[in-house]
Parts: C-alpha cells; sequence; structure tokens
C-alpha cells in the first residue's frame, strides 16, 4: 500500500509526464504557422475581435492579452475579460519552441498542461492585426491592438481560416 507521500509523488509524476506530451504534440495546423515572426513586435496588448467559444472563455467579452517577456526567457501571458460578475484575469505562460516559427506553447496550469497558439497570419508591417489558431478548427480568434479591425482585413482572416480548415461559422464578436 502506496503512502499519501507517494501517492503525491506518483501524481505529480503523472502530470509532469502529460506536460511533456502536451509541450511536444503537433497538430495537423502547425504548417500553416506564419514563419519568422519578431517576437519583439509581437509582444504588447492584443483585443480580440472575433473567437471561436471555447469553455475557458465562454461568458466572457472585452478580452484582451497582454504578452511579456520575462527575465528567464518565457513570455508571460495576461488575459482579461468582463464576466457577469466582473473583471476576470487569468495569468500563464508561452513558452516559444521554434523562434523562427509562429508558434507559442502556452500553459495557465504551468508546467502541467501546453496548448498550441498558432499565428497564421500577422501584419508584418505594424503588428497591428493576428490571426490565431488552436490546434484544431475548434480554436481560432482575429486579434488587433485596436478595439476594431479594418473589415477587408478581418474578411481576408476569416477566409484563409476557412480554407485552411478551421470552423469559421462558429465565430462570433465579443
Amino acid at each position: 500500500m502506496e503512502t499519501k507521500e507517494e501517492q503525491n509523488e506518483l501524481t505529480i509524476g503523472r502530470l509532469l509526464t502529460f506536460g511533456a506530451v502536451t509541450y511536444l504534440s503537433t497538430s495537423p495546423f502547425d504548417s500553416y504557422a506564419e514563419t519568422n515572426v519578431d517576437w519583439n513586435q509581437f509582444l504588447g496588448t492584443w483585443n480580440e475581435i472575433k473567437r471561436i467559444d471555447n469553455s475557458f472563455q465562454s461568458g466572457l467579452s472585452a478580452v484582451s492579452a497582454t504578452y511579456s517577456l520575462q527575465g528567464d526567457g518565457t513570455i508571460r501571458v495576461t488575459n482579461q475579460g468582463l464576466s457577469a460578475t466582473g473583471e476576470t484575469r487569468l495569468d500563464g505562460v508561452a513558452l516559444i519552441p521554434n523562434p523562427s516559427v509562429g508558434k507559442l506553447k502556452v500553459s495557465f496550469f504551468f508546467p502541467f498542461f501546453f496548448g498550441d497558439y498558432l499565428v497564421l497570419r500577422i501584419d508584418r508591417q505594424g503588428y497591428q492585426t493576428a490571426l490565431i489558431g488552436g490546434p484544431d478548427p475548434n480554436f481560432l480568434w482575429v486579434f488587433s491592438r485596436e478595439k476594431t479591425i479594418a473589415p477587408q482585413i478581418e474578411t481576408e482572416y476569416i477566409e484563409y481560416a476557412k480554407t485552411i480548415g478551421y470552423d469559421t461559422n462558429r465565430l462570433l464578436s465579443y
């Protein structure tokens, strides 16, 4: 019979193994990630223009995500939004597995779980708009540095996402 301490060690070991598996995971959408993203220009605050609703953002509006470089080379991710009960905030960590590929591994439960965050399109002139996808067709966001986005850019991003297999019919404005 295992002691409580042994059970805790097993649980932590399993969680770390799961974290490693999710960090190393790939997705069919990886090949669509932009290359040579300037991560320094990417840092800062992005406003969510549209998203496919998901369990971890359900009920939120006026969502923004702020990315800031930490001293250890990781990126701090701060998501903020409004819910029926007021402002919410969730902090996480992002790692860049390959600096030449527009892909972050984001964890809000570091180091136990990582999700893919793919930069599918980005405004290369000023890093003002971005199309972000997840590892499957149920995770998609349109971001802008401003609270709005030019309609033609939004349409271009959504059409592109549709052509590569994202479920754009489920995109909603918040």
